[in-house]
């Protein structure tokens, strides 16, 4: 499996896709720094979860399967004599490292601008809070990933994309703070920062008595994800390994 991956990687050297994960967390950021730099780290966290992340989600596999798309439909992978579940996983743990890339660079580059800026409005966060979310957020959304390399493979590269973001920042703002937002995964991100970062959903500081706080469960969200994960990576590997050159 180790020499699938890096077959893929190298499929990615020298393109935008990994120019793109460093340029998509800093959007965010530098966004939050020119316009509200009194609530500089609040929002930059808030803004990358609820949009930036979303799109992040479908812009990575929508790329990694063009890559392959753009070669005859696959038509240079299928001839071959190789495992095609493996080279589908093998697509989906490459875009779970680029989007772990992508967040860790947000991670960091909030952490040290948070560190310059001084005093904010609201309270800074230190290195060991800002580390566990940016965790907790690649846990609760890394279903999408096979999800979205699948909706990339089937419907297209823009499907895939605006897709994925339009639902996702959709459901994330409208039902994260409602009894039943456990029933729908691209509420988890949205939800569970009220209970870490303590950001409500429209980017305001919770207090410390909101709800949300004590009401919302972080092992629950995990789990359920990890398991869909898992769910979706084995039935699209079974599917595309029954695919053959159109």
């Amino acid at each position: 499996m180790k020499r699938y991956i890096l077959a893929e990687h190298l499929k990615e050297r020298h393109t935008l896709l990994l120019k793109l994960l460093f340029i998509m967390p800093l959007i965010g950021v530098i966004n939050s720094l020119i316009l509200m730099p009194l609530y500089f780290t609040v929002n930059s966290y808030n803004w990358w979860y609820i949009m930036l992340m979303p799109a992040t989600f479908g812009l990575i596999p929508a790329m990694i399967n063009r890559k392959e798309e753009r070669k005859l439909k696959y038509g240079a992978v299928f001839n071959l004599d190789i495992d095609l579940k493996k080279l589908w996983v093998s697509k989906i743990i490459l875009a779970l490292l680029y989007m772990s890339v992508a967040a860790f660079v947000h991670m960091i580059a909030v952490f040290v601008v948070q560190l310059f800026i001084g005093t904010q409005l609201t309270a800074g966060y230190s290195f060991l809070t800002l580390f566990y979310a940016s965790v907790i957020l690649i846990i609760v959304n890394v279903w999408q990933i096979p999800l979205c390399l699948f909706l990339a493979k089937k419907l297209g590269f823009i499907a895939s994309i605006a897709g994925n973001a339009i639902i996702g920042i959709t459901l994330g703002m409208l039902f994260s703070d409602k009894a039943f937002w456990i029933f729908i995964p691209y509420c988890y991100g949205v939800r569970l920062m009220v209970r870490i970062m303590h950001i409500l959903p429209n980017g305001v500081p919770a207090e410390m008595t909101e709800p949300m706080i004590k009401n919302t469960s972080l092992i629950i969200p995990c789990i359920i994800s990890i398991i869909l994960f898992a769910a979706i990576s084995i039935c699209s590997a079974n599917w595309f390994k029954k695919q053959e050159v159109k």
